[in-house]
This record gives C-alpha cells, structure tokens and sequence, in this order.
C-alpha cells in the first residue's frame, strides 16, 4: 500500500471511529432560551411602572407578542402632589387613534397599557395631563413623550475555530483529510436539519524552537440550517421542531467529536499521523442574527444591548444581519428593505 493510501485509510478508521463514539454520546437538554435579558432592562421588568420625564423621552423596550408595562401619564414630581380633577388625553405615533384599538388600554388615571405589541406599534407616544395645582392655584398642563420599541431575542448560531498539525501546506494529505472531516462532521449533524461547511481553511509554516518547521491548518466551521429538512421534522413531530434545542444538540455533538481526537488517535495508532487535531484549540462562538426590520445596538439602546430591538426611522434591517443599516427613504420603524419604490 502506497504511503497516501495508507494515510487515508488511517483517516478513514479515525473519523468512523469519533463518529461511532460521538452518536452515542449521551446528550443532555439544554435550556431552548439561551438570551438572557439586560439586568439594566430587568430593572424595568414588565411588572413594574413606567414613569415619564419632562428632560427627556422615556425609552420602553416591549417584547413582540408580549404586554407592554404600565406606562404613567406622569412624572416623580406630580406623583408627590396634589392634583385636583387631572385629565389625561393620549396620541400615538403617526396619529394613530389608541381610542379605537382594542389591543390598547388606557385607564382613568391615564395609564396606558397594550397587549399584544409589535413592531408597527413601535414609536412616540404622548401624553398630556391637565391638572389644577393646589399649591400655585391654578390650571396647568403638561406633555410627556415615550419612544416605545418592539424587540425579539436574536436568532443564533454557532461558529467553531479549530487547529489541525498538518503535513507541508501544499501536500494533497491536508484536502483529501477535510474532505472526510466535513463528511464524518455532517453525519453527525444530518437528523438535526443541520449541515457544517468549511468557512475557512488557511495553513500556515511555524518555526517551533527545538522541533524545527512544522504546519498547522486554521480552520473555521459554520452551523447552516437546512429549511427543507426543518420543514419534514415539523411536519413529522412538533415536539422536535424547537430550533434552540436542536442547534444544542448540534453544538454538543460537534464539541464532542473535537475533544475526543487526541485521546483516539493515541488508542488506535499510538502514532499521530500527518494531520491531527492540536488538543484545546477548539473554540465555539455564539453568532447572533436579527430578523428583518431589527437589530442590535447597545450604543443606541443600553437598556436592552443584547435585544434585537426594532429599526429606528432612517435605518432598515435586512436578511438577517445583526445591525440596522443606514437608509434615507426608511420612514417607518421596523423597515427591511431600503427600496421603497
């Protein structure tokens, strides 16, 4: 046997071998949300009021599908005094009549509620009370604004960064072993809806003091979903459609499969050949996506930095992308795509 046959078939033994042992791995259910919400925004946890501010608008961070919390028609100052027959008149943004809605409650005392919120929701709400004043004796007004803005957790996936002892960085052993890597790796994630893909593959020329020129090979794996695949697992059963739960097991199996590489070559061969994984370089990095019309932004709103929150006016969000992107024309909240003819 030619010494690159023989090389391949080690491979081949290796890979099938980590794949046989990685399947049967016990796997343990993970929590399906993993997006912790702001400590900063669970200071103002739907549970508890909204006071308004006469130096400012007052940001509100409302989960789609979800209530929004109590929102005052007023401020710290006039909650202390005291105010004879006050009147509260509510506007919504782009005049939308909140009078009309059924989704928005607004009480005697002007508190304004809305179940059900989402991004078309999203924008200025103004407020104005009308009250007599005991202590100046006499009629005064006063108008409150709150931007309110809709936002989903982000959808996520995982990127994995791995290193590989490689043979010279132009010997044909280096692609014909990731050929088999990726094949070993989908096997493992083919009943998830998942497939793996080399993102990138670079190999580099070290000099090592003592051990004279080795090769090493950089590689990043990306996570893709596979809709087709997703679409017959719903169908089939519900209960094993949940993307977060699936996306973990994935995780699982991939870190898994990485850890275990040293300790097997060592079992089977004794030897390591040519190319093979450099044990603790395996890293996973979370990546977030934002639906269309959201994005992220801890500069603009650090009350909710890791929420995916809904596109301001002037910007849009578009194919999944973590940010809001600049747009001129976009004159609604929530806008996902930048041509509005």
């Amino acid at each position: 046997m030619t010494p690159t046959l023989k090389y391949l078939f080690a491979y081949g033994v290796i890979l099938a071998g980590l794949l046989r042992m990685t399947v049967h791995t016990s796997e343990v259910r993970q929590q399906a949300n993993h997006i912790t919400r702001s400590p900063l925004l669970d200071d103002h946890s739907l549970e508890q009021e909204v006071i308004g501010s006469e130096d400012s608008p007052v940001k509100v961070y409302i989960k789609v599908h979800e209530s929004s919390p109590p929102i005052l028609c007023a401020t710290p100052q006039l909650r202390s005094m005291e105010l004879m027959d006050p009147n509260f008149s509510w506007k919504g943004p782009r005049g939308m009549r909140l009078s009309n809605r059924a989704d928005v409650k607004i009480s005697l005392t002007g508190t304004l509620t809305i179940e059900n919120f989402h991004k078309e929701l999203s924008g200025v709400y103004e407020c104005t009370i009308y009250f007599y004043s005991t202590s100046t004796k006499s009629l005064q007004s006063l108008n409150l604004k709150y931007v309110l803005y809709a936002y989903v957790d982000p959808n996520y996936t995982y990127e994995f960064q791995a290193q590989y002892h490689a043979a010279d960085c132009h010997n044909t052993y280096n692609s014909l072993f990731l050929k088999r890597l990726i094949t070993a790796l989908n096997q493992l994630t083919t009943d998830l809806a998942y497939t793996i893909s080399i993102y990138k593959s670079r190999c580099h020329t070290l000099k090592v003091p003592l051990a004279g020129i080795q090769y090493e090979l950089f590689l990043t794996l990306k996570l893709h979903l596979d809709m087709a695949k997703l679409a017959s697992i719903c169908e089939k059963n519900l209960s094993e459609c949940d993307h977060n739960f699936r996306l973990e097991k994935a995780r699982h199996r991939v870190e898994t499969f990485f850890t275990k590489q040293a300790e097997t070559y060592r079992e089977i061969f004794g030897l390591l050949p040519f190319v093979y994984y450099i044990d603790g370089t395996l890293q996973v990095i979370r990546v977030d996506r934002c639906k269309p019309g959201f994005g992220k932004d801890h500069k603009k709103h650090p009350m909710c930095p890791e929420c995916c929150v809904v596109c301001s006016p002037g910007t849009y969000g578009i194919g999944y992308h973590v940010s809001c992107l600049p747009c001129s024309e976009a004159i609604g909240y929530g806008e996902s795509d930048c041509d509005m003819d």
